[in-house]
């Protein structure tokens, strides 16, 4: 039977407006209501559930994938994405999925693997010892030039500041896109909803941009992922990506792709430097490859992986996922309307006692081959799962493990201040700088 509760509601639109000041909050009333699955029927919340079990969270991923959209927040993200594999819906998504699975097979990420290792010796090398850093920026500065490189070539962030400026600009826009009743705000003409436009502009002009000089030269070669998606083919049709649905999927990588892998190695360099006995097992590992780290040699960090894992368990990235029921289905045995929000949080599976021991502490450990075989497949979702699983997990895994190898090769990083607090919008990121002290090893 399914532990199905009810949330008890203490005056109407109660939880709507904890949403409205506080997205965590919100979810985290949901889900200290315990249970398998929170059924929300409360004045002014139309249909809500959470899903709180990992056999719900793989009922709705994969077995009942049919069954369910994107969720609201994310279809309104669709004004400045388009329509890519995060906000699309099948058939385009399961066609632009498979034209883009190339792009991310084993020997792309080789060739991008070194991208990434130079970009993070370049950051790493901006840094001066006993000068403090803003952990947080310098992640995203990072995570913004490998995304840029690997999708786009060298050259797309010559005009970095202002490319930056828009990116920004776009990832409060997403964030607005989370709000209970965003559908009604983002069409009015606020200084707000201009400013998101203007973002959507400036990036349009970038991608546009270099989309027009590869078409105007087909036969040059370019070792990116734009190159590669402008020459995938449907292998039915024969037919390419339009400039269009081109434009959306390098605008998805671009945005959701480097603000993820920011998030998660900031709070990874905060918790190594809150654990000595962690750091210092992960500086004797990078210590014995002999020389830089490398693609081939991420099977020699094993540890640094773990580390990073646990990091993405305590602070995912994508720490909610929300589902629409598309019609009438079921959930373990509970029916389901259609209309319903069907929500699941990684934030609090990842640290549900059920399913973890000592939840809450920091313990690389969890992530040895032995132990993560006994662990259920879906108590664990940094990168969702299913026909909607991120298609560049693999890409994410080493960009964290040879960003996080690279720089622990050359530096120690100290706390220099408090921790900030955690940001939950689309993503989970610190709410403001994470201050840390290089010391050079």
């Amino acid at each position: 039977m399914t532990d199905v509760r009810r949330f008890p509601a203490r005056f109407p639109f109660d939880l709507t407006l904890t949403f409205l000041r506080d997205m965590r909050a919100g979810v985290g009333r949901l889900d200290a209501v315990g249970g398998d699955l929170v059924e929300v029927t409360a004045p002014g919340v139309p249909g809500l559930v959470l899903v709180r079990h990992p056999d719900l969270v793989r009922e709705v991923l994969v077995e009942r994938n049919a069954d369910v959209t994107k969720a609201r927040g994310l279809r309104l993200a669709a004004r400045i994405l388009g329509q890519g594999l995060l906000t699309s819906e099948p058939p385009v998504h399961t066609r632009q999925r498979k034209l883009m699975l190339p792009a991310f097979h084993h020997g792309r990420l080789q060739h991008y693997g070194q991208t990434m290792v130079d970009l993070a010796h370049a950051e790493a090398a901006r840094w001066t010892e006993g000068e403090p850093i803003d952990g947080s920026a310098a992640m995203t500065r990072l995570a913004l030039a490998i995304a840029g490189q690997t999708l786009f070539g060298a050259d797309v962030l010559s005009d970095a500041d202002r490319v930056s400026a828009a990116v920004r600009e776009a990832m409060v826009a997403f964030d607005r896109a989370q709000y209970p009743f965003a559908d009604k705000l983002m069409w009015l003409p606020t200084a707000a909803n201009r400013t998101a436009d203007r973002a959507r502009r400036t990036l349009d002009a970038v991608v546009y941009g270099l989309i027009d000089e590869r078409r105007a030269a087909p036969h040059e070669a370019h070792d990116d992922l734009l190159g590669m998606l402008l020459a995938a083919r449907d292998e039915d049709t024969h037919e390419a990506m339009t400039d269009q649905e081109v434009r959306d999927e390098a605008m998805t990588l671009l945005l959701a792709g480097h603000e993820t892998t920011a998030a998660a190695l900031a709070w990874t360099w905060l918790l190594v430097a809150q654990h000595p006995a962690v750091e210092a097992r992960l500086h004797a590992e990078v210590d014995a490859l002999g020389g830089p780290p490398s693609f081939d040699a991420l099977g020699q960090l094993p540890y640094a992986r773990q580390v990073f894992a646990e990091s993405m368990r305590l602070y995912p990235p994508a720490w909610v996922v929300g589902r629409e029921a598309a019609r009438d289905t079921v959930l373990g045995d509970h029916p389901i309307s259609a209309g319903t929000m069907v929500l699941f949080a990684p934030l609090g599976i990842h640290r549900d006692p059920r399913f973890w021991d000592a939840p809450d502490v920091f313990r690389p450990e969890r992530f040895e081959p032995e132990v993560k075989a006994a662990r259920h497949k879906f108590a664990y979702l940094p990168f969702s799962a299913g026909r909607r699983g991120c298609i560049g997990e693999q890409f994410a895994w080493a960009e964290g493990v040879l960003v996080l190898a690279a720089i622990a090769q050359r530096w120690r990083l100290r706390m220099a201040g408090p921790a900030p607090d955690p940001h939950a919008s689309v993503t989970l990121r610190p709410a403001g700088p994470l201050p840390l002290l290089p010391e050079r090893r």
